[in-house]
């Protein structure tokens, strides 16, 4: 099992909070960072082969975590969205894949059920979907239809949390989708797009972890909501790998 996080995006929304540094920097609390915490759970379930797409100061996220990933460089990350990170990733996957995006803080049982799932699946929540900024999901008997944040209310059952994993064979279809989906709607686009046309060619599972701690970080409410509700339901659990980290710094 292989793993690529999308880091490339600068997060000007963020910007005030970090003082200029790249999102995955984020500290949830002193010394557990965003990246680490996300690479720490990955190695928690085997998965140490990983790619990491960077483009905004990408020398600050490279400094941190060294030889420990694959890094790739989006060097037009400020014209460019993340379907095409996505796509810089094509000729580096060999395996079964997770894809997942930078800025989320996830309880480890989010990734274990991720990994349980048979083929090709993505988490979402049920629980949440209601802000027009939400990444929403329409399901049919657990299966992915559609995926947009521009998707109606009424057809949506749910956000999606920016954590999938796809066989081989589906990375392979995913990149192909990629390459459609730049090519028909240009760069500037969400990597669910590609996402989205996959669903119509193959099935991918849903998965509803409501009731997990979970949180996207995009405003600087979000990162206040992370440090003191979030991160404080996750840490019991995440207590191994940060001792993990601390010994490795």
């Amino acid at each position: 099992m292989q793993a690529i996080i999308l880091a490339a995006g600068c997060g000007s929304r963020l910007a005030s909070a970090l003082k200029g540094k790249p999102k995955c920097l984020a500290q949830v609390e002193a010394g557990v960072n965003l990246i680490e915490y996300q690479l720490a759970i990955l190695k928690k379930f085997g998965i140490t082969d990983v790619c990491l797409v960077l483009g905004y100061r990408a020398h600050e996220v490279y400094r941190l975590v060294g030889d420990r990933t694959h890094c790739l460089i989006n060097r037009r990350y400020a014209e460019t969205n993340s379907l095409y990170s996505l796509w810089l990733a094509r000729n580096w996957v060999q395996e079964d894949c997770l894809i997942m995006n930078s800025d989320i803080l996830a309880h480890p049982g989010l990734y274990k059920r991720l990994l349980n799932a048979p083929g090709n699946a993505l988490v979402y929540d049920s629980w949440s979907g209601k802000e027009d900024e939400h990444m929403k999901v329409s399901l049919q008997n657990e299966t992915l239809q559609a995926i947009s944040k521009s998707l109606p209310l009424a057809d949506s059952q749910g956000e999606s949390v920016g954590l999938l994993k796809f066989t081989h064979s589906g990375m392979t279809a995913l990149f192909e989708e990629a390459e459609a989906a730049l090519a028909s709607g240009g760069e500037n686009q969400w990597a669910p797009a590609a996402i989205a046309r996959l669903a119509q060619r193959h099935p991918i599972h849903g998965i509803d972890i409501a009731g997990f701690p979970w949180i996207e970080i995009d405003f600087p409410e979000d990162l206040q909501q992370a440090r003191n509700q979030v991160w404080k339901q996750i840490r019991p659990a995440a207590l191994p790998q940060l001792a993990t980290l601390r010994q490795a710094s």
